[in-house]
């Protein structure tokens, strides 16, 4: 029961957060019909961590109650101050604000069931500890940037926005760290659909096209499951994937292929939103979703605005306000993960020019000038964050690999295009040169081997062409120019890549990984607006054939979801079968290191602030560095294998850190000990399971053999704590 009330809790913030909000977001989205509301608690969430985040940055405020309750403060009286013209209750869209609430509230109940038979912050297949870490860390910073749990003595160097978000959450409803991380998780899930259903619904104007919205956006998943199920019923392999033995349907779901299931692409993991929340981790293009749509949202609403008919005055702070929310929002976006950015700044520059927005360049401009100088400490304090430079692909995504990805949103696209603009494009010379245009892609993708150009070329020039010819800029053509964005960026992806440490086959695996998840939502709205414009413009003959494959193509898309779910749920999946029927990330930490476990919950309970801790070094993705993951204490060198080297692109603050904290364990009464400690800054020396499992017995012994050097402070069954002495 105790879960439940943290679970009401945390929705209850967000509820008051979302209405605090609300006569902001009205006056920024006015011309929608619900004004807003669907990403009223996205804006708010983001003010809130934004306005945190800048006291500590600037060193005004250490983070932590009063931070927060002076960010919660100017929250409040900056919505009241430039929304109180829109409080009256009679201008409320009542009806729609409920229909959205109701939305998000189902998702986060449905999402928090799924998490009570899969909680654990895991290590396995999952960025769940790396998450975590930054999370504990930031919760006990004082200042920022927030010191790396995994690096003693510096700064995190990854895009670390959404973990602000989580830890801003989490000091404010004194929720506990291991349950709140899952309530954080269902939390942006029920965001991002909430905000999809905004979208669909605004531009419309019906309700069960919101509905489509939130399932193509963040339900659905690729066709390879419709070809995993084929295999298994044909018992032979089918597109390359091969039958799963099994005793029937039902026990084909539970054995279905989780953790290989996104890898769709050559090299590449393939994660779109619904699999992205599955895992349960909140990765830095996890919880970038939702701010996303709710940049598109403010877009549309720039672009839906009319004519201010207001007083001069009234209007240019109208525009200047608009002008502050978009720059916030945007600049959010490379807070949260720094990929998203350059997308969206293409979205804004597009629509500016294509769809003939009330603003013009010089508040572009000044959108994406603020977008950078609101974020200035971050920029500054972060470092290059693993990228090195831009690279040439050469082994590109064959066509049917991307058909995998997207297949039911390309039908949808595509038929929209046809049966929207084929007066346009199949009559007199426009034929001619439809005609020949086809024949010159054709022949320029076979002779070099880039088979996505018969696809992109047509995403990219018609809607180009269709926008332009366009006498009147309305919702149709706004759909159009995301499905430009998303195709330009699928372009990107095939010619060039942002270099990273990994390198070789699997160069542009984090340029695929990230900016899929965009182009996924960008296509998914397109294809949701497509699939209301094509059954609203069809003959009933033809709109009945459509009918019938666009379902069968939904149908087949629903069978991984639906899969991965099962198998997820499942015991078959369990990576330590013990741990169910809990909200507790934390929990089977207990179970499978129990001196562990009750050190942590002394360290979160008695030491204070940032310092460092000594603890075994181990490789990524297993049950190591858990102490610095679990309390936030930086240690001397946490996961060895991957992500230091990735973070920072280089192994120069990363080498012989592991080599120095084995001679600490080895040694600790040696004069090379002593000033390793304090090279690092060591303030507490950790003995738990990875290190009596590491080091040899005698020389753990030797802390306690040396009172003068090494206070003890804790110890249980299973954990020791020295307090290392001045």
């Amino acid at each position: 029961m105790i879960q439940i009330a943290y679970a009401i809790i945390w929705w209850l913030i967000l509820l008051v957060i979302g209405l605090i909000t609300f006569p902001l977001v009205s006056r920024v989205c006015g011309g929608l019909l619900d004004k807003g509301y669907s990403v009223s608690k996205i804006l708010g969430i983001l003010l809130f961590t934004y306005f945190s985040w800048l006291l500590a940055s600037l060193h005004l405020l250490k983070f932590g109650s009063l931070n927060i309750s002076v960010a919660l403060l100017l929250l409040l009286a900056l919505s009241f101050y430039v929304g109180r013209n829109n409080l009256s209750l009679k201008n409320l869209p009542l009806r729609k604000m409920l229909i959205s609430e109701a939305v998000f509230s189902a998702a986060y109940v449905l999402f928090l069931i799924f998490l009570f038979y899969t909680p654990d912050i895991g290590f396995a297949h999952s960025e769940d500890f790396m998450d975590f870490a930054f999370i504990q860390s930031i919760t006990r910073s004082g200042y920022f940037p927030p010191p790396d749990p995994w690096l003693a003595g510096q700064s995190i160097p990854y895009y670390y926005g959404g973990h602000m978000v989580a830890a801003v959450l989490m000091m404010i409803s004194r929720v506990p760290h291991g349950i709140a991380y899952n309530l954080a998780v269902a939390m942006f899930f029920a965001l991002t659909l909430s905000a999809s259903f905004g979208i669909g619904y605004n531009v419309t104007k019906k309700k069960l096209y919101g509905f489509v919205t939130v399932i193509f956006v963040g339900v659905i998943g690729f066709l390879s499951g419709a070809f995993q199920a084929a295999a298994f019923f044909l018992h032979r392999d089918v597109m390359g994937y091969y039958p799963v033995s099994a005793p029937n349907f039902f026990g084909w779901l539970h054995s279905f292929d989780f953790i290989s299931a996104n890898w769709l692409i050559k090299f590449a993991a393939m994660r779109n939103p619904f699999y992205a929340f599955l895992v349960g981790d909140l990765h830095s293009d996890v919880t970038d979703i939702p701010f996303q749509l709710l940049f598109i949202t403010l877009i549309l609403a720039v672009f839906l605005a009319k004519k201010n008919e207001l007083d001069g005055r009234t209007a240019k702070s109208d525009s200047l306000l608009t002008v502050i929310i978009l720059g916030l929002s945007l600049g959010f976006l490379a807070f949260v993960d720094t990929w998203s950015y350059p997308t969206y700044a293409l979205l804004a520059i597009l629509a500016f020019i294509l769809l003939k927005t009330n603003l013009g360049w010089k508040k572009l401009l000044g959108v994406i000038a603020l977008s950078i100088i609101f974020y200035l400490p971050y920029h500054l304090t972060r470092g290059a964050g693993g990228f090195k430079e831009i690279g040439i692909v050469t082994h590109r995504t064959e066509l049917l690999e991307f058909i995998d990805v997207f297949a039911l949103f390309l039908f949808a696209m595509f038929s929209f295009l046809y049966v929207a603009f084929k007066g346009r494009l199949f009559k007199g010379e426009t034929l001619i040169v439809v005609m020949v245009s086809t024949i010159v892609i054709a022949s320029i993708s076979f002779l070099l081997h880039f088979q996505l150009l018969l696809i992109l070329i047509p995403l990219i020039l018609v809607p180009l062409y269709c926008i332009y010819k366009a006498r009147e800029k309305r919702e149709t053509e706004f759909m159009l120019t995301l499905t430009l964005t998303g195709a330009l960026i699928v372009l990107f992806c095939e010619v060039f890549y942002i270099a990273t440490p990994l390198g070789g086959d699997f160069a542009r695996f984090n340029t695929m990984t990230h900016l899929y998840v965009q182009i996924w939502i960008l296509f998914a709205l397109a294809a949701a607006y497509a699939v209301y414009w094509v059954l609203n413009n069809t003959r009933s003959g033809l709109k009945i054939v459509w009918i019938v494959l666009l379902s069968l193509l939904v149908l087949a898309s629903l069978i991984q979801p639906i899969g991965l779910v099962t198998e997820w749920t499942s015991e078959a999946h369990d990576y330590f079968g013990i741990n169910r029927g809990t909200l507790d990330g934390l929990a089977y930490v207990k179970i499978i290191a129990p001196g562990d476990y009750e050190a942590i919950n002394w360290i979160n309970e008695h030491i204070q602030g940032s310092h460092v801790i000594l603890e075994a070094p181990g490789p990524s993705y297993e049950f190591t560095s858990q102490i610095a993951t679990m309390t936030g204490l930086p240690t001397v060198i946490g996961w060895t294998n991957t992500h230091e080297v990735m973070w920072r692109g280089n192994w120069d603050k990363v080498a012989g850190r592991d080599t120095d904290v084995d001679n600490i364990y080895k040694s600790p009464d040696s004069v090379e000990a002593l000033v390793l400690l304090r090279k690092y800054n060591v303030e507490y020396v950790y003995v738990g399971k990875m290190e009596k499992e590491t080091y040899p017995a005698e020389s753990l012994q030797q802390f306690a053999s040396h009172p003068e050097k090494y206070k003890l402070i804790y110890e249980n069954q299973g954990a020791v704590i020295y307090q290392v002495m001045p």
